[in-house]
């Protein structure tokens, strides 16, 4: 039997979920670890979608002001393609660019941890 993987616009039910959002968080330390950045998490502040959010955007902000070439070996260990990003950014023309990638990073990390619980046995 087929399970349905969410999509981003299917994620926010997942937001305030400590538990996924821990095990994303132990997903982006990983992928961040990649190219030595590391991300802490407490879990206590606002939703915990939110104080992720607010953790990884001013790395993100760093890396496409200073380091493009490292966000790009991020978002592609993460699996995001340039494409995506491009689209996001052309659905929303007024937002932030930064916001935009690390809310992108956010879903599809979830969206990760969301497919392996689904399919582990």
């Amino acid at each position: 039997m087929n399970k349905p993987i969410p999509t981003f616009n299917e994620l926010s039910v997942y937001y305030n979920n400590k538990i996924i959002i821990e095990k994303v968080v132990a997903q982006i330390s990983k992928d961040f670890g990649w190219i030595n950045l590391s991300i802490s998490f407490s879990g206590d502040k606002e939703t915990p979608y939110q104080e992720l959010f607010f953790k990884i955007l001013p790395i993100v902000d760093e890396l496409l002001n200073d380091d493009y070439g490292k966000l790009q070996s991020l978002l592609y260990r993460i699996d995001i393609d340039s494409e995506f990003i491009n689209r996001k950014l052309k659905e929303n023309p007024q937002a932030d660019t930064s916001e935009i990638i690390t809310d992108c990073i956010i879903k599809r990390e979830l969206q990760k941890v969301i497919i392996k619980e689904l399919y582990k046995p």
